[in-house]
């Protein structure tokens, strides 16, 4: 391994692309080579392009979810108190990652630090600080929605907004502390007047850090994520196959309303009526009920295909940033400058930032609810916030727009229940 002295001055070493995450620079320069892949030009250029289309979709999609779950109120719901929370973090990716990354590796030939100490110890320690809280609100997440599926009754007493709100400051206090190392050991190296690098210091063994690291803030969230959203899974899916098993019971027993026959109720009991009885139900009501069981075992399979894609997401986008930290402290072999391999040190921090930009995609685009909400904030978009704010219209019954003080409101068929759309 080659250690380079912040104090020698080099030509060789301000053509070096740092690697941003590593305390040492252990690059073989195979035969002295002068330059990196990532100079050429094409391949340089590519890489901003992949920056900047991430760095955009990271920064206004967080943004516009933490502005839709926090100004609709129909979005003011326990879950997405903590997709918020998760948008805030992956927002915190864009702000203090994304750019500095890109100009810190592929920005320019010297792959040169332009923003000081200060900002070199925020950037590595957010960069591993958002990691660890995304993933710990996902805990948070899949804790409630397993509670809430498997005992709905248990979740109705311990899921209070107190309990999520003490769970939410813990996540981000226990990752702050968490981290704290890589904040000690951020170092901006000086090589000459005009090439600086940000980096750790190497003084400090990091080994039982990463693996460590790597274990509870991967390997084990992933395995509870996948045990977790498993059950659920199939707790949806039996109650799905339960519904249309029933709903076949029914069309068998209660179709000819003979001598014998039964109408199987929602409670789980049977009703045997004889021929002409009272009891008979008409074919149009079987027939609503059971396009609406159809329509709830439906939803629930889109539930499940969507908990799949949290769980994948996860994995696959955040796989490659802790393989590439394990391999580069435990690894003897060097690498050169001008290997495709190198390029495996960019691409690692974009499938990383990818993960905290297809977050808004996966949480919140993919809900019905989200994406209503997201019309009547566009539609709202140069109104003040309380433009947003709804009030319930008791005791209603019609179905046409009416004016409530002042605004506007689409009112449902249920009783006492209004949607405030806005009048702007």
């Amino acid at each position: 391994m080659n250690q380079l002295a912040a104090t020698t001055i080099n030509p060789i070493i301000s053509t070096l692309p740092i690697n941003l995450s590593e305390a040492f620079f252990d690059e073989d320069f195979c035969g002295l080579e002068d330059r990196s892949l990532l100079d050429v030009p094409v391949i340089r250029y590519t890489f901003w392009v992949l920056y900047i289309i991430v760095f955009v979709g990271c920064l206004f999609g967080n943004l516009f979810t933490i502005l839709v779950l926090c100004t609709h109120p129909s979005m003011r719901t326990p879950t997405n108190f903590f997709l918020a929370n998760l948008a805030g973090a992956d927002l915190l990716v864009a702000l203090f990652c994304i750019l500095q990354n890109m100009i810190h590796i592929v920005g320019h030939e010297n792959g040169n630090w332009f923003f000081g100490a200060a900002f070199c110890k925020a950037y590595l320690y957010v960069l591993h600080m958002v990691p660890c809280t995304s993933v710990g609100i996902l805990m948070c997440v899949s804790i409630e929605k397993y509670i809430a599926v498997l005992h709905p009754l248990v979740a109705l007493k311990t899921l209070t907004k107190r309990l999520r709100t003490m769970l939410a400051i813990g996540v981000w206090t226990i990752s702050l502390i968490a981290n704290f190392p890589f904040l000690k050991t951020a170092q901006l190296y000086t090589f000459d007047s005009k090439s600086f690098a940000c980096g750790r210091d190497h003084e400090y063994s990091l080994e039982l850090l990463v693996v460590v690291s790597f274990v509870l803030w991967y390997v084990i969230p992933v395995l509870t994520l996948a045990f977790i959203y498993t059950r659920i899974g199939l707790v949806l899916w039996k109650s799905g196959e339960g519904i249309s098993n029933r709903a076949s019971t029914e069309s068998q027993t209660s179709g000819n309303g003979g001598p014998g026959s039964s109408w199987y109720m929602s409670n789980g009991r049977v009703i045997v009526y004889q021929q002409n009885s009272l009891l008979q139900v008409p074919d149009n009501d079987q027939r609503r009920a059971t396009e609406k069981r159809r329509e709830v075992r439906e939803s629930r399979r889109k539930v499940i295909r969507l908990l799949f894609a949290i769980v994948l997401s996860f994995a696959v986008f955040t796989l490659p940033h802790h393989f590439r930290l394990l391999h580069s402290t435990f690894s003897k072999s060097h690498t050169c400058l001008w290997h495709w391999s190198h390029l495996f040190q960019p691409l690692s921090y974009l499938s990383l930032f990818f993960s905290s930009t297809i977050n808004p995609i996966l949480y919140a685009f993919l809900s019905k609810r989200f994406r209503a909400a997201a019309q009547d904030f566009l539609h709202c978009r140069r109104c003040p916030i309380w433009c947003f704010m709804s009030t319930v219209a008791s005791r209603t019954q019609s179905t046409d727009g009416r004016y409530y003080d002042g605004r506007y409101f689409a009112l449902q068929r249920q009783v006492g229940i209004a949607r405030g759309v806005g009048r702007c």
